[in-house]
């Protein structure tokens, strides 16, 4: 009995342990969502329909880790068998959700990439008429260094004409952009924005991602302990 009280603290332990794990991991990632959000506020209003959905899946996974830690806490503490049944299965449906959902952006980062292109030329299309459209793409061209979606000939095809904004300008000045010359690229930024911004998220979805990985690595650890001391529970509930 000794034995059996000696590993049930031993489970208990590392399962709080992992519970303050998943705290910090869910504030942290309500953090970086937020921090995200604030970071692309420009890029949001250039595609929208894509980038806002980066910020809220990270805030809401998030918020999701963190209040399923603390009714982990509460449950290990109390040595609650249901409790504990349920923290193991909404575990396990979470951690099988975050696997689905990874697959999906993977498989469908192509998708994500060709509808990122067409929205940023539908609102390039929009620039001279739209002031906060305008505002955000100067901000959004100056921050990444880029001009235009792909490339800075996109500007070509819109009202703009056969010039760019000035915001596209190595050394920004009234009227630089106007006249684009052969030698452009001694002058304007030609890498499209696009291109930037998938540089910018992978190295992002790089960090991101290994945090995923070693979430989901402790979450299958937190699950198989949940199983062994749910065990020890029934266990030590049938002697008596």
């Amino acid at each position: 009995m000794k034995k059996e009280t000696s590993k049930l603290l031993w489970i208990k332990s590392s399962l709080l342990a992992l519970d303050f794990i998943f705290v910090l991991s869910g504030v942290g990632l309500v953090c970086v969502g937020g921090s995200v959000a604030l970071e692309l506020v420009d890029v949001a209003v250039v595609v929208r329909e894509v980038t806002s959905h980066a910020a809220v899946v990270l805030a809401l996974v998030g918020g999701i880790v963190f209040f399923l830690s603390v009714f982990g806490c509460i449950a290990v503490i109390g040595e609650n068998n249901s409790m504990i049944k349920g923290f193991t299965v909404i575990m396990c449906i979470t951690f099988t959700v975050e696997i689905g959902v990874g697959l999906f952006a993977y498989f469908h980062r192509g998708l994500v990439h060709s509808n990122m292109v067409n929205l940023y030329l539908k609102t390039l299309r929009r620039y001279s008429t739209e002031r906060r459209i305008k505002i955000s793409v100067d901000r959004l061209q100056k921050k990444f260094e880029c001009c235009g979606a792909m490339d800075y000939t996109d500007w070509f095809n819109t009202t703009v004409g056969k010039a760019v904004p000035d915001s596209c300008c190595i050394k920004e000045k009234p009227q630089c952009g106007s006249v684009v010359q052969s030698h452009a690229k001694d002058n304007i930024h030609v890498q499209g924005c696009i291109k930037k911004m998938d540089s910018w998220i992978w190295n992002h979805n790089f960090i991101i991602g290994g945090v995923g990985i070693g979430l989901g690595i402790a979450q299958v650890i937190a699950m198989i302990f949940s199983c062994l001391l749910l065990r020890i529970l029934l266990t030590d509930y049938e002697e008596l």
